[in-house]
């Protein structure tokens, strides 16, 4: 485990290894047990969460989430990101926010949108 220099470098380090190289061996030192989940698909607590992310590789295993943007303000860090399940997948576009305390991400909270085929602007959602 590298070592850390802030706690956007942590968080940053933990999104890639579970959601991009899909290694979750990397949960249990990152995340508090009582780890505090905001996302209505997952239960809380550190077990529940990685229950839920290795049955969620496991559906999908090609899934990525590309990190377009991340920042952090005290405590918190967030990254904007593109998620896909496959290859040929539009995906979605989300925006994650972590709490960090004593090194380990205590909570966490997410807002997801799927990416549309047309929009009403030439901008993209990243």
């Amino acid at each position: 485990m590298p070592a850390f220099k802030n706690n956007k470098q942590m968080v940053e380090y933990f999104w890639n290894e579970v959601f991009n190289k899909h290694n979750t061996s990397v949960i249990d030192s990152l995340t508090a047990p009582g780890y505090i989940q905001h996302s209505p698909g997952f239960r809380d607590g550190r077990q529940a969460f990685e229950d839920g992310i290795n049955g969620f590789l496991k559906e999908f295993p090609e899934s990525k989430a590309e990190i377009k943007h991340i920042g952090a303000d005290g405590d918190l860090v967030f990254i904007h990101n593109h998620i896909t399940l496959n290859a040929s997948d539009r995906g979605q576009a989300a925006v994650d926010i972590f709490r960090v305390k004593d090194g380990k991400i205590v909570e966490h909270w997410d807002v997801i949108q799927d990416i549309p085929e047309k929009a009403e602007n030439n901008n993209t959602m990243f």
